[in-house]
């Protein structure tokens, strides 16, 4: 896995973390944009995001798509700095 240390500043929204299953549909940019739209949106709830997430990353017929969007899929967003 990748991983590396990082400061948080003020700007940082929120940490997404996700499998394989994941970032073989989406891009990092894709995933970050999909999470941020949702939250402009004015959802609150990041496990419902998560779902939106896999839904939209799920493929109805694997075989189509050479396996893409069949593999497990698991995500965690943290969200920093909510205002109140």
């Amino acid at each position: 896995p990748d991983m590396a240390a990082e400061k948080l500043l003020p700007e940082d929204e929120f940490l997404f973390m996700a499998c394989d299953g994941v970032w073989d549909v989406m891009s990092n940019q894709e995933a970050i944009d999909f999470v941020r739209v949702r939250l402009s949106q004015g959802e609150t709830s990041l496990s419902k995001i998560c779902e939106q997430v896999f839904d939209q990353c799920i493929s109805e017929d694997p075989r189509r798509t050479s396996g893409l969007g069949g593999d497990n899929m698991t995500c965690v967003i943290v969200q920093f700095n909510v205002k109140q």
